[in-house]
């Protein structure tokens, strides 16, 4: 019996137990896990930003998880290995400030926090349809998985941030595209299940933790088979951002809590497929995305607009202009909050002023208020964010303890 076919017959008998257990929706009620609560993304590339931001200057006291950001596949020996995208700054034993010489330290101080390694990201996920496509691309990959977590002992596991299986599409300058290789749909679950026997055999069952990302459009979400892969990983994160930006020709929001497409859809699309609702994580982004309206008139929410090049912001950045917003009536900066979609936007109206019909989407703490309520009324795994360094260090992370608090 071939590898696919021992697969179909596990998924018809999990499909069988959840129908005869309870309804998805019944089943996906749950606690929050004691684990779960505030993960934050680090990419690497942090130590070139103006900031030089470190490792050691996050605040570790109000986080429960770090995605260290990328490590990638690449081809090796007729395998497939996983490598840093930037082996200078995360492991060069001559960069005084490497990333994970920082991590070890920093995990002794603070062991209850989970540093997972991520693996691919949007630029990045070149090789995983080839590498799952077949058996021995898997074991290489794994091995290589499991031989990195036993060389950094402080890592707590691996999220894969393949974007997305069964979703093809072409890179271009410094993007590797998603080329689909194989059946990705079995493939992806089969990856998993494969990578959760060799972590539990290595180092303990439930030792090592295994998270994937996700997308909140149900149309690739759809491309994934969650119903079969779900008991294999720890956590679904939910990339609930990034749902519109400067290729519309309208504004809106691009991480709105309800909506056609948004977190409270992507989060109901899973459940119905089984998940618990504890295994699922929504996101919130620390980054706006902006546009130019064409004619301002009436309300500047769905606006014929031209996005900008220049409309991804921190939240540190936005926070300024809404402690430079005026009342509706008086021309600058105004703050809106969509009651409905529970999201919120800037935008400038001064004829006089060189942002005039500027819009930017974003995170703000009355719409993060919104998410970690919504949370804890479905009992779900956590928030994952992109990224860290959005926040405002200077003014001591008040979005991150924002997030902490609400959720602990």
């Amino acid at each position: 019996m071939n590898r696919k076919t021992k697969f179909r017959i596990f998924s018809l008998l999990l499909m069988l137990t959840l129908l005869m257990n309870a309804s998805p929706l019944q089943s996906a009620r749950g606690e929050i896990k004691e684990e779960s609560g505030v993960t934050v993304y680090f990419p690497n590339w942090n130590v070139y930003s103006d900031a030089k931001n470190q490792v050691k200057n996050l605040p570790w006291d109000r986080l429960d998880g770090i995605n260290h950001a990328f490590w990638k596949i690449v081809p090796q020996d007729g395998g497939y290995v996983i490598v840093s995208t930037d082996p200078w700054a995360d492991t060069d034993k001559g960069n005084p400030n490497a990333h994970f010489s920082q991590y070890a330290e920093c995990a002794k101080k603070y062991p209850n926090v989970k540093i997972l390694l991520s693996i691919g990201g949007w630029t990045c996920c070149g090789y995983f349809s080839e590498m799952a496509a077949s058996e021995d691309g898997c074991a290489s990959f794994i091995q290589s998985c499991v031989d990195t977590l036993k060389d950094y002992t402080f890592l707590s596991g691996i999220d894969i941030d393949w974007e997305y299986p069964g979703v093809s599409r072409a890179g271009g300058s410094g993007d590797e595209g998603n080329p689909v290789k194989g059946d990705d749909k079995t493939n992806y679950t089969l990856l998993l299940k494969e990578m959760r026997a060799a972590l539990d055999n290595q180092f303990g069952k439930n030792k090592k933790q295994l998270t994937v990302c996700a997308s909140a459009s149900s149309g690739t979400l759809s491309r994934q088979d969650y119903a079969s892969l779900f008991p294999y990983v720890d956590r679904i994160n939910v990339m609930t951002y990034d749902m519109t930006g400067a290729y519309n020709a309208m504004t809106g929001h691009h991480s709105a809590l309800y909506g056609t497409v948004s977190a409270d859809t992507a989060v109901k699309y899973l459940m119905k497929q089984g998940v618990p609702a504890s295994k699922i994580a929504i996101g919130s982004p620390l980054y706006s995305h902006g546009w130019k309206i064409k004619k301002l008139s009436g309300n500047p929410l769905g606006a014929p607009a031209q996005g900008l090049g220049s409309g991804d912001k921190t939240w540190s950045y936005l926070q300024k202009l809404e402690k430079a917003s005026v009342p509706e009536g008086n021309p600058g900066w105004h703050m809106g909050f969509d009651e409905k979609a529970k999201a919120a936007y800037l935008w400038n109206d001064d004829p006089n002023a060189q942002d005039c019909g500027v819009f930017y989407t974003y995170e703000s703490s009355a719409s993060l208020e919104a998410k970690l309520a919504y949370i804890w009324a479905y009992q779900l795994g956590g928030l994952i964010v992109w990224q860290a360094h959005g926040d405002s260090a200077a003014e001591d992370w008040p979005m991150i303890t924002q997030m902490y608090q609400g959720l602990h």
